[in-house]
């Protein structure tokens, strides 16, 4: 299986007129990922690959070992791609114990990453493999969510024991919102129901309004 901390690495190994290993294999991942959404994982093949991408058969094992190997490494890509940990405002409402605030931030995050890109959305790829490929699910999709379903629970736990919410089970909470996001972005990438951001944020803030008043300890 490739390193993905190799493919991420920026240093630059470029030789005259040729892209450099690493460059070749986010070029190599980016043509699987146009392949993988339009075609399923079951449709794109090793051959399929190497023609979008104009390389051989034979680079293609040599980068990724293997047909998995390549759809392992492409799920990693995506995800190392737009870490949510690393979102700027997302922290900073964080830290300042902005309920509203964190809730609205973690939603634009992976609605703004989930849809940007409609025709190859990453979550394309993550229903494709639920469907086709639930083992490389298993082993990388729901361990990437894990991590934002870790932020939301870490935040919620602290402002039970700080008395502001209610004693509920944060995972539960976490869940269920997540959920949600996943779902309306599943409708923007199949069948566009918000045209402007702004629509998705009136149904968001809608949804987060009400989840902050029922969180919220009762005196």
């Amino acid at each position: 299986m490739t390193n993905m901390s190799v493919i991420n690495n920026t240093g630059s190994d470029r030789t005259k007129g040729r892209l450099s290993g690493i460059e070749r294999q986010r070029q190599i991942l980016k043509e699987t990922q146009e392949l993988c959404t339009e075609k399923g994982f079951a449709g794109t093949t090793l051959d399929k690959i190497a023609r979008k991408a104009g390389v051989s058969r034979a680079l293609l094992v040599q980068h990724f070992g293997s047909k998995e190997g390549i759809y392992e490494a492409l799920i990693d890509f995506l995800f190392q791609n737009h870490p949510l940990e690393g979102d700027l405002d997302l922290r900073e409402y964080l830290e300042r114990e902005d309920d509203y605030g964190v809730f609205r931030a973690f939603s634009l995050h992976v609605f703004r990453h989930m849809t940007r890109d409609k025709t190859h959305s990453p979550l394309r790829l993550i229903l494709y493999s639920m469907l086709e490929k639930p083992d490389i699910y298993e082993k990388h999709c729901r361990r990437r969510q894990a991590k934002a379903l870790n932020i939301l629970e870490g935040y919620l736990s602290r402002r039970i024991k700080e008395g502001v919410f209610k004693r509920i089970n944060p995972h539960h909470v976490a869940v269920g919102f997540l959920a949600m996001l996943t779902q309306i972005s599943i409708q923007e990438v199949t069948i566009p129901q918000f045209h402007r951001e702004e629509a998705f944020l009136n149904l968001v803030d809608t949804v987060i309004d009400i989840l902050i008043e029922g969180l919220k300890k009762r005196e």
